[in-house]
């Protein structure tokens, strides 16, 4: 009876692993492109589309929709250093490399700071974004995405 249970739960624990430390499983094997589309980030407040740059290898995120695009006074919001949010590019220079998007920055229009950026494909409508103030990704912080247009 111990053995079995010891069995069990050596069973479990390699189940729990290849579960947190394995790739999401998507329909289809990644390809570059896949990022490409209208997403919202967790709060909700606004929709960045995502495209790439006509000639290049690289992605970029533009602001495209804002909940609340207009501050207390009715003028468009903009970020510490007065350009406005709405339009803004506030993703650059993504590469597509080893299933993830990579060496890239996103820039907080709340703050007026960009930061070191990775984006990985969770599944073909939903995506982790990590900004980070290191460009090994150590000490920052992820933010999930999803797809607002459904593939």
């Amino acid at each position: 009876m111990m053995k079995l249970g010891k069995l069990t739960l050596l069973a479990m624990i390699l189940a729990l692993t290849t579960a947190f430390t394995s790739s999401p499983a998507l329909d289809k094997e990644l390809e570059a492109s896949d990022i490409v589309g209208l997403w919202m980030p967790s709060e909700g407040t606004a929709y960045v589309k995502i495209f790439k740059e006509k000639g290049k290898e690289k992605y970029h995120g533009r602001i495209v929709w804002l909940k609340e695009p207009n501050d207390e006074n009715g003028n468009p919001k903009t970020d510490p250093e007065g350009k406005a949010i709405l339009n803004m590019l506030n993703l650059r220079d993504f590469i597509f490399e080893d299933g993830e998007w990579v060496d890239g920055t996103i820039y907080d229009p709340k703050t007026g700071n960009t930061y070191y950026c990775t984006i990985e494909m969770l599944n073909k409508n939903k995506l982790e974004v990590r900004g980070s103030l290191d460009p090994f990704g150590l000490v920052g912080r992820t933010d999930t995405w999803v797809r607002m247009e459904t593939k």
